[in-house]
């Protein structure tokens, strides 16, 4: 699955421009202290310590709402998704407890968003992902419109999909991520024209969409695409990058296949 990933917030942590409600307090001021080191520690690929201080930072102070949110995207990094649905839970519940809005809590609704895709809870995704794209004061609003597509695309609902997308493309036209949710909503509905044009986009509107193996599912798809349309020798070309990427993957495997029929 090509998800779109929550990175401003990220990148203000590094930054340290993130400040707890709590701080103020003895125990406060030391659970902020573990989280500013938590995510030193994540930043230079440190994992386990960095949980190790997170949960350090929540015992000092259960509500310290950017620990659980911390932890809970590094829960998602580690593909155990009941334990980050429930720190991110957890983190927005306090941050609107606190009413602390503004581009975190954003980011947060963005990052629980995805979680409960890969939980499969596409409904409740989609609710908590609007939250985040209308959110005016979300900084990266293109990344919750392409996952609320993702989420769109998972209920079958692919002209709401390709809605979301185009929002998403329109915001920021080199996202790749949001033109290929596109294009995999159009293949649906059997438009094939509009998805070959979206997978241009996935593929060519940023430089590095072209060698982005995540991508790989959109050379694969362009390919299945142009030979749909007749345009033979541009899909033999399409598959042919596809396997180049990663002939051993599963998108590499479908490649090789269609391209030994299409010989």
């Amino acid at each position: 699955m090509v998800r779109a990933w929550g990175v401003v917030w990220l990148a203000c942590l590094a930054m340290g421009c993130v400040t707890t409600s709590a701080a103020g307090t003895p125990d406060g001021e030391r659970s902020y202290r573990e989280f500013q080191l938590a995510a030193s520690l994540r930043d230079e690929g440190q994992t386990a310590g960095a949980i190790e201080h997170l949960r350090k930072a929540l015992q000092l102070d259960p509500e310290n709402a950017e620990a659980h949110l911390l932890l809970g995207f590094i829960q998602m990094e580690r593909r155990t998704y009941q334990n980050a649905e429930a720190h991110l839970a957890t983190a927005i519940e306090l941050l609107e407890k606190q009413q602390r809005g503004g581009s975190t809590l954003a980011e947060a609704r963005n990052i629980y968003g995805l979680c409960l895709i890969e939980l499969g809870r596409y409904d409740e995704a989609v609710v908590v992902l609007r939250e985040s794209a209308s959110d005016e004061l979300n900084t990266a609003p293109h990344l919750a419109w392409g996952n609320l597509g993702l989420a769109q695309f998972h209920l079958a609902e692919y002209q709401e999909t390709v809605t979301s997308a185009m929002e998403a493309v329109r915001i920021q036209p080199r996202f790749c991520v949001g033109y290929y949710t596109m294009a995999r909503a159009f293949w649906r509905l059997q438009q094939l024209k509009d998805a070959e044009r979206a997978l241009v986009g996935a593929l060519e509107a940023d430089p590095s969409c072209s060698k982005s193996v995540e991508l790989q599912g959109a050379w694969r798809l362009r390919g299945e695409v142009r030979a749909r349309l007749g345009h033979r020798r541009d899909a033999v070309a399409d598959l042919e990058r596809c396997v180049e990427l990663d002939p051993y993957s599963n998108d590499g495997r479908m490649c090789q296949t269609l391209l030994e029929d299409a010989r």
